[in-house]
């Protein structure tokens, strides 16, 4: 098997962030007086959709104002990870480096806007990718910004390393294999392919590619 490219989903798979959404998020629920998000919750949102992660975060708000109260939010966190940044997981820049020599990479995740440009300026990894996609942004799903950056990259064959069951369901809805970095918030997730740090997926691409 050929590999030409290799998409990563962002929370999860490539740094940590939910203590810092966390604490932009308790910044609206106190200025708008509203029930306070729990860490958990925050945690629990990440890769889902907004619609979805709106829900979660504010059950008690028409589904109109809890789109507009999670966008200021993360828009919020957003600014705050290109500043302080994330946890970015051990090991990422030197498995990047390694990745970009024979691959080409991206980010495709269901983020909205400023929130992958966070992580590539905070991070300082930027160079070694070669696209990225926010199906939030964009308004699609996770499937179809994965099929965009396939269409517009030129790839014939590609993997996703994500995380968690949308990340396998979105993969696999895309024609992509699905290789499944179990140091995130899903560990317990059942896949054929299956890295227990970052550190391990050249060795990996190696295996499947010979």
């Amino acid at each position: 098997m050929k590999i030409d490219a290799i998409y990563f989903d962002l929370d999860g798979t490539l740094w940590e962030t939910t203590h810092t959404t966390y604490l932009a998020v308790k910044e609206i629920t106190e200025k708008y007086n509203i029930p306070e998000v729990t860490e958990q919750t925050v945690a629990d949102c990440m890769g889902t959709t907004k619609d979805e992660c709106a829900d979660l975060y504010y059950p008690n708000e028409s589904h109109e104002r809890a789109l507009e109260l999670l966008e200021e939010g993360l828009e919020l966190a957003a600014k705050k990870l290109s500043i302080q940044g994330g946890i970015v997981y051990e090991g990422l820049e030197e498995t990047l480096q390694e990745l970009s020599k024979n691959y080409k990479l991206g980010i495709v995740s269901n983020c909205l806007e400023g929130y992958i440009e966070a992580f590539m300026i905070s991070s300082n990894l930027g160079k070694y990718f070669n696209d990225i996609v926010a199906a939030g942004k964009k308004g699609i799903t996770k499937p179809d910004a994965i099929r965009l950056a396939i269409e517009r990259d030129g790839i014939n064959a590609a993997i996703y390393v994500g995380d968690t069951h949308k990340d396998k369901q979105a993969a696999e809805e895309a024609g992509l294999l699905f290789i499944h970095a179990k140091y995130g918030f899903e560990p317990e997730l059942e896949n054929k392919y299956h890295i227990e740090t970052i550190k391990e997926l050249p060795n990996l691409l190696n295996e499947l590619e010979k």
